[in-house]
């Protein structure tokens, strides 16, 4: 028999020990802690965390809880199912419901021992009472919270596991998750959210690399009991890469071990008796800890020959003996197991496991009470891997229903997706489940609604109207062109024809239920397309209808969109009024996306406001909400986008880029990510950074392309092309973007977005004027642009400080007011805080100074106007106004000391540049603020002192002797 191979001490991870424990003395004092333990498969992570957390002081209780690979898409809770499970065990049943709420707790439908749970209950009551049970416990003695293998974490416990990392603070409660490295893809959602939780301050992390050559040594002295040949130690290392379980395999492997890691793992098992290793198959197709009646009902054989087979295994370090049952020591052994088993093999024994979980879920015997802890999905799971699809099917379909009603619809939607594949596969499916396929659909349809999965949804929502014949079923066409129509919404803002149709399908008469919800995701629709009248009148249908019923959860949608009109109408009193009513009912509801959604419209209106510090503040609380109730990654990153907005017009640049990077982490969906990517592409346009400004436009733009809708998003994107044309000085190109958007803006756009086109717009159309004074077809075509641009605006209706703020500019780039009426353009933009619009107008109000010779006015504009740019690293804003400065000559004295070899002065340098540019007099007169007269003489002067008959002969001449080098 081979030996043990198990180090009995832990070598050479004192420091990660460390962290662990400072972690938990954190815990213990109220703080936040969080750790999360990683490297690869066999670095020990387990063995760390069992050393570290059964030496902390404080009698602290350890609960534990593992992700299964097999199953980790549609069992949902897994490793917390196995905490709760545990804590039960270790403070009775009674102990623990007293921590829990009166009248049944939602947790009851993870663990019946906690009693029946609510008939209803929303996403977020799991959570909070997983929360608020470890926080009770902990008051008592200290908890530490161990969640194994988080890389195969199914999507509802992984958000447990955020969301108690994000919300343990003040509770004695250490949480710890140990984490496989280089198992995961890059888009792997375990991923993103294990990216998540690194961003977060609270959270410790340990990453276990290889041993060095001196705790191998000590690792094999454990092992053998004796202290190793420094040969043979070398050499061990070398092979195992200083990983600890291959370092203990390779220890009794002999001078000449297998080629291959993972088949000298293998080697252990290939002379185990038959029971043995029959033992051990079972438990690695089960992928889960196993009591003695299920190894037998799997393996087979006598109980006396399984007794001695589990010894055996035992004493090998093959598996370990747990309080409930057996488990193999390590995953990698479980894996090499189960990848040797011969395919026939597998799925019988698979086979064999789900035949004796089912026996436990039904007994044969009516009086033996059904065991409640038998996972549906496990059977499902087992079923399938052993081919029996007709079993298989119904028990998928019953997993999908406990799943739907613990709202973990990542894993229901997982489930419904095998019930279809598995649909063709049964000789009579609808019988198998008491279901048509058509309804498997609309709920997969569903499901994925609440999962945020819009483009999966769209796809069953397809297929699911393909079967329905809406003259026979009007109501559920209905009912599924509505649900198709919000899913489209989601992805890029389309969706009106869908729910038009609903609607219409769905007449006064029919259920007013389905009707009321129907015209909200109308209004909503249409208020995003910015159809307002249509949308008034169906959101104050939908009202009426949900006031008559006394319904909070048709209510709240109607709200929500009739104090977006409110807003829009720039009565934010009234929005106020109307997002705070809409909160409530749907808090009241448990429709968690209509209140997150109340945050995010009424922080936008905060900011067309310009009251930009409460909109961040409303927009941060409305995050938090988020997290709290699992949505950061939906709603979330529409309230990160409502957050960054206002930041960025504060000039808060950074904070807004972190806000913006931290939402993209989350892989936010399409239409969420093309609106945070427009605010990191509008920061770096104004901070000069082209090359990711035009990454980051080329991006956007190829999104917009392909998307109906988004109205806002889309007058976003061309107003940063517009203000990247005009910077560059393509005026052709500024001015044809101008006027491809100019007659429809003002249907088409919001407010702002139309005023700001205005104020662009007048900008190129000066700056063409500037370009070619003497053109009379483009003076021409100017005046009858800014005229176009002056009727656009004065259409827009709604007065809000913002707008106004841009009427003045307006006004002060068209008008004859001078330089108070830009002071006041000026004011407007100060008063409001928004810090690069006010030093750009400043910029150009200098210009307006200087252009009537007033020196100090401009001097004093200019600098308020630099000192903003810097502070804001505006880099392009800021070389405009030195530009300015030094074309009006505001840091030299006029005329200025000679400094070149033709005696030429800085000024009289500045009219040659102009001059061999191949400029007018009276342009020249234009940039540089003074005179044609004045031209004239520094002409005169420029070609006496370069002895140059002609103009063109000067500037041969200057080119030759070097005094054009440098920027014109």
């Amino acid at each position: 028999m081979t030996g043990s191979v198990v180090s009995p001490v832990l070598v050479g991870r004192d420091d990660e020990i460390a962290v662990l424990r400072a972690a938990y003395e954190r815990a213990r004092a109220g703080g936040p802690s969080t750790v999360l333990v990683g490297g690869e498969a066999g670095i020990g992570k387990s063995r760390l965390v069992a050393t570290a957390t059964g030496e902390l002081p404080g009698d602290p209780l350890v609960l534990s809880g593992g992700c299964l690979e097999l199953g980790s898409e549609g069992a949902p809770y897994v490793p917390f199912v196995a905490v709760l499970r545990d804590l039960v065990r270790r403070l009775g049943r009674d102990r623990v419901a007293a921590l829990l709420p009166p009248g049944g707790a939602a947790l009851g439908d993870l663990l019946p021992d906690l009693g029946p749970a609510p008939a209803r209950y929303g996403p977020a009551r799991l959570l909070e009472e997983m929360l608020t049970l470890l926080a009770r416990a902990a008051e008592a003695r200290p908890v530490v919270v161990l969640v194994e293998d988080l890389h195969w974490a199914d999507a509802s416990s992984r958000e447990m596991f955020a969301y108690l990392a994000r919300n343990l603070a003040g509770a004695a409660v250490l949480l710890v998750g140990t984490v496989r490295t280089g198992e995961l893809a890059a888009r792997h959602p375990n991923r993103r959210t294990l990216a998540e939780l690194a961003r977060g301050g609270a959270v410790a992390h340990v990453v276990l690399g290889p041993l060095e050559p001196r705790h191998v040594t000590a690792l094999l002295a454990a092992v053998d009991g004796r202290q190793p040949d420094p040969a043979r130690s070398v050499r061990v290392h070398r092979r195992s890469g200083g990983n600890p379980l291959f370092v203990e395999a390779l220890s009794t492997a002999g001078e000449t071990p297998p080629g291959d890691l993972r088949t000298l793992l293998l080697a252990r098992v290939t002379d185990l008796p038959d029971p043995a290793r029959e033992a051990l198959e079972a438990m690695a197709v089960a992928g889960a800890e196993l009591d003695d009646d299920l190894v037998r009902a799997v393996a087979g054989g006598p109980a006396r020959e399984l007794g001695d087979a589990l010894v055996d295994l035992t004493e090998r370090e093959l598996v370990v003996a747990r309080e409930n049952g057996y488990a193999i020591r390590h995953d990698l052994i479980r894996e090499a197991v189960y990848d040797a088993l011969p395919p026939p093999r597998r799925r019988r024994m698979h086979a064999r496991y789900a035949a004796a979980l089912a026996g436990r879920a039904a007994p044969a015997d009516p009086t033996a009470p059904a065991d409640p802890t038998v996972s549906a999905t496990a059977l499902a799971q087992h079923w399938t891997a052993a081919g029996e699809f007709e079993r298989a099917l119904p028990a998928a379909w019953r997993a999908a229903e406990r799943a739907g009603r613990q709202n973990a619809y990542d894993e229901q939607l997982h489930l419904l997706g095998l019930v279809l594949e598995h649909w063709p596969k049964v000789p009579e499916p609808a019988e198998a489940i008491g279901a048509g396929r058509t309804d498997v659909l609309e709920r997969a349809a569903t499901a994925a609604f609440n999962a945020g999965r819009s483009g999966a949804g769209v796809a069953y929502g397809t297929a699911a109207l393909d079967e329905v014949d809406p003259a026979v079923e009007p109501e559920r066409a209905a009912r599924l062109l509505g649900l198709r129509g919000r899913l489209q919404s989601r992805i890029n803002g389309g969706g009106r024809d869908d729910l038009r149709r609903a609607v219409a399908l769905a007449p006064p008469g029919a259920s007013r239920e389905l009707r009321a919800r129907l015209l909200s995701a109308l209004a909503f629709v249409e208020f995003m397309a910015l159809d307002l009248d249509d949308c008034r009148g169906h959101a104050t249908q939908a009202l009426d209808i949900a006031d008559r019923l006394g319904d909070d959860a048709l209510r709240a949608p109607a709200l929500l969109v009739l104090g977006a009109l409110h807003g829009t109408d720039g009565d934010l009193d009234q929005a106020a009024s109307a997002f705070a009513e809409a909160r409530r009912a749907a808090d009241a509801a448990g429709d968690a996306y209509t209140f997150l959604t109340t945050f995010q419209w009424e922080s936008t209106f905060l900011c067309d406001a310009g009251r930009y510090e409460e909109a961040v503040e409303l927009a941060r609380t409305g995050q938090s909400a988020a997290g709290r109730l699992g949505q950061a990654r939906s709603r979330g990153s529409m309230l990160a986008n409502a957050r960054a907005v206002p930041l960025l017009f504060l000039g808060r640049w950074d904070e807004a880029l972190h806000v913006v990077d931290e939402a993209l982490a989350l892989a936010p969906p399409p239409l969420y990510v093309a609106y945070l990517r427009l605010i990191a592409a509008d920061i770096a346009h104004r901070r000069g950074q082209s090359e990711l400004g035009g990454t980051l436009l080329r991006q956007i733009t190829e999104f917009a392309v392909h998307t109906v809708g988004a109205a806002e998003a889309k007058a976003w994107l061309a107003l940063l092309r517009l203000a990247r044309a005009l910077d560059e000085d393509d005026l052709d190109a500024a001015d044809h973007i101008v006027g491809e958007h100019l007659a429809t803006a003002l249907d088409a756009w919001p407010p702002q977005e139309t005023a700001r086109l205005a104020v662009l717009g007048a900008r190129v159309q000066r700056a063409r004027r500037a370009a070619a004074p003497r053109n009379r077809r483009v003076q021409a075509e100017t005046a009858e642009r800014l005229a176009d641009l002056a009727r656009m605006l004065g259409s827009v209706r709604t007065s809000t400080p913002v707008l106004d703020a841009f009427r003045l500019t307006f006004r002060a780039l068209t008008g004859s007011g001078g330089l108070p009426a830009w002071d006041a353009a000026a004011a407007a933009w100060r008063d409001l805080g928004n810090r690069h619009e006010t030093a750009a107008v400043l910029a150009e109000a200098a210009a307006v100074a200087l252009a009537s010779n007033n020196r100090p006015g401009a001097r004093s504009r200019l600098r308020e106007a630099r000192a903003i740019a810097a502070d804001l690293g505006a880099a392009p804003l800021r070389a405009r106004i030195d530009d300015l400065a030094a074309r009006g000559r505001l840091t030299d004295a006029e005329g200025g000391t000679p400094d070149h070899a033709f005696g030429l002065t800085p000024r009289e340098l500045d009219v040659l540049r102009l001059l061999a540019g191949g400029r007018t007099n009276q342009q020249i007169a234009a940039e540089l603020f003074i005179s044609a007269n004045t031209v004239a003489t520094h002409v005169t002067r420029i070609l006496t002192k370069l002895g140059a008959a002609s103009r063109t002969q000067a500037a041969a001449k200057a080119r030759e002797s070097g005094l054009l080098d440098g920027p014109p």
